[in-house]
């Protein structure tokens, strides 16, 4: 690759979203171990992109990496109904236990 190409490159904004390809070569996980880590909270759950298509949220790969194993994702999520009859997420992110 001659040096314009990776000038390039390393010009190019970071994508949003990543995709199963990605998220397998940045983490270095297998895919069992991806999904597996997924269901118990541990890694944070892909979005709907449309369609079928599935992918990660770039703010949410970048927390997991910062801290693998203290990552807890939202610990719920309360669906109500607006005044204009439109639905409205809330959204409560996993708080800390106190020690004692």
């Amino acid at each position: 690759m001659s040096q314009s190409n990776v000038a390039e490159k390393l010009d190019q904004p970071e994508p949003a979203f990543y995709r199963m390809a990605d998220v397998l070569r940045i983490t270095a996980l297998s895919r069992s171990s991806l999904y597996r880590r997924i269901a118990s909270g541990d890694f944070p759950a892909p979005v709907s992109l449309g369609g079928r298509a599935k992918g990660w949220r770039r703010a949410a790969l970048l927390e997991w990496i910062e801290d693998p194993v203290g990552y807890r994702p939202l610990t719920h999520c309360v669906k109500n109904t607006g005044s204009a009859g439109g639905r409205v997420r809330r959204v409560a992110a996993a708080t800390s236990q106190p020690s004692t």
